[in-house]
């Protein structure tokens, strides 16, 4: 045997092993080796569970990159330690497709459900009051709550009595009125849900409420 054919051989031999550590890698979204758990070799040498288990971490990380509220986004990362707590007592190719399954469908439900989102930093303007009044017409704001509506912008809506519009502020008062909150994934065209924090200006008092009585693709 010439030194050739001897180097031929190890190139042939380095490409099967390439392959093999390769083919049992796949996609997974965490990295394969001689320390993976039991579980995870089974994710690893199995093509369409390595594809569900990225697809699963690519769904996760843009939903922890959306600008929910952070009790919101603490649930999230407590719910998925839960769920990974589960997938590595499987112990069967079976067992892994469906709690794959199962938590991919929820993600995408969860993408899709109407959820708050924060607006950093808050979009702010300066305006008037031009008109308080109670949450329902001709009532009394201390039984059913009280509403103030900003000049050429939205209202303010609660459903509690708040004397720092219906007693201290004035039509005309000048107030600065800033978006911290809207709702996401609302139909086209309904912004209702959306939160507001204004300050008056004459007073100094403030107050944070939502520009109307009912979310986004509600009544």
């Amino acid at each position: 045997m010439n030194m050739k054919t001897i180097i031929d051989e190890k190139k042939i031999l380095a490409f099967i092993f390439l392959s093999v550590i390769c083919g049992s890698t796949y996609s997974a979204s965490f990295l394969c080796g001689p320390s993976s758990s039991p579980t995870e070799n089974l994710i690893c040498t199995d093509s369409t569970l390595s594809q569900k288990d990225t697809e699963m971490a690519l769904i996760y990380k843009e939903l922890l990159g959306r600008k929910i509220r952070d009790i919101e986004k603490n649930d999230l990362i407590i719910e998925q330690r839960k769920w990974l707590r589960m997938r590595n007592a499987c112990s069967s190719v079976i067992c892994l497709n469906k709690i794959y399954d199962n938590r991919i469908r929820m993600f995408r439900i969860y993408q899709n459900f109407v959820h708050e989102i924060t607006i950093s930093p808050p979009q702010c303007v300066k305006t008037v009051i031009s008109k308080i009044t109670a949450r329902l017409n001709e009532t009394d704001p201390r039984e059913t709550g009280s509403t103030v509506v900003y000049k050429d912008y939205v209202a303010g809506i609660s459903y509690d009595y708040i004397p720092a519009i219906s007693q201290r502020s004035r039509v005309n008062d000048p107030v600065k009125v800033c978006l911290v909150s809207k709702l996401e994934n609302c139909p086209k065209g309904d912004d209702r849900g959306s939160v507001y924090h204004t300050t008056n200006l004459r007073t100094g008092e403030s107050w944070t409420l939502p520009s109307s009585q009912h979310m986004c693709g509600g009544a």
